[in-house]
């Protein structure tokens, strides 16, 4: 019993030490596993959660079901982004991101 509360321990340990905090703005990531380029398209809206609501619907996703803040959506090297038109660059840079590693969390 001891060894298997020791092993939990270590794996809880180390799958928390490797999980990024996405949430954190300065939390690093594993930057090469990435697409090389991009074309992005950033959309301004005044309902965040409605506009991306739609969009996952119109993609045959079904919607978030949680509140988002921001949204992006991508296709090959082809990437939307969707935020509100006051946001902040923790948002802007996250979506980015997804538009360049895809759903990484």
């Amino acid at each position: 019993m001891k060894n298997f509360i020791a092993f939990i321990a270590i794996i809880t340990f180390v799958t928390s030490v490797s999980a990024e905090n996405w949430r954190d703005p300065e939390s690093r990531f594993n930057a090469t596993a990435k697409r090389d380029k991009s074309t992005i398209t950033w959309q301004l809206t005044d309902n965040v959660q409605k506009t991306c609501e739609a969009e996952s619907r119109r993609r045959g996703l079904g919607g978030f079901g949680f509140g988002v803040d921001a949204c992006s959506f991508w296709d090959g090297d082809s990437c939307i982004i969707i935020t509100g038109r006051t946001t902040t660059l923790h948002e802007i840079g996250h979506e980015m991101r997804h538009c360049f590693q895809g759903n990484y969390h």
